[in-house]
């Protein structure tokens, strides 16, 4: 069986929902595939924001997510490849995916426990624009 690459987009406020997405991660997984991890932080996406952002504290907030992101994975208990991104969540989930050449994406959905509600704008944009399969966890 071919070795697939996974990626897994998920978002570090929502840590318990990102330790469950990385979980299901695992669970994808297939053995000598490659799992990566990544989180995208807001500087780069909201323009209004950048000049009131210095860029010592964006490297600070880059070495927070970097341990937040660990800490998730390690919580989760899967071995992966971390991702911290600048930008918007969208566009930095399709440029890595291709950059790894991902057969799978997986995504928490927005706001799950409400039932009939339609995707949020992030995984809208991801599940429409996606080269590969993407899974989307309730």
């Amino acid at each position: 069986m071919a070795v697939r690459t996974l990626l897994a987009m998920v978002d570090i406020a929502h840590r318990n929902n990102a330790v469950a997405l990385c979980r299901e991660a695992g669970l994808q997984q297939r053995t000598g595939d490659i799992l990566h991890v990544a989180y995208v932080m807001p500087y780069g996406h909201f323009s209004y924001v950048e000049p009131f952002v210095s860029e010592d504290s964006i490297k600070e907030a880059a070495q927070r997510a970097h341990k937040e992101l660990s800490e998730i994975a390690q919580e989760a208990e899967v071995d992966a490849i971390e991702h911290v991104l600048r930008g918007s969540v969208g566009e930095q989930a399709m440029l890595l995916a291709k950059k790894e050449n991902a057969d799978l994406l997986l995504i928490n959905a927005h706001r799950p426990e409400v039932r009939l509600h339609t995707l949020g704008s992030y995984a809208t944009q991801i599940v429409r624009h996606a080269t590969c399969s993407v899974f989307i966890r309730r």
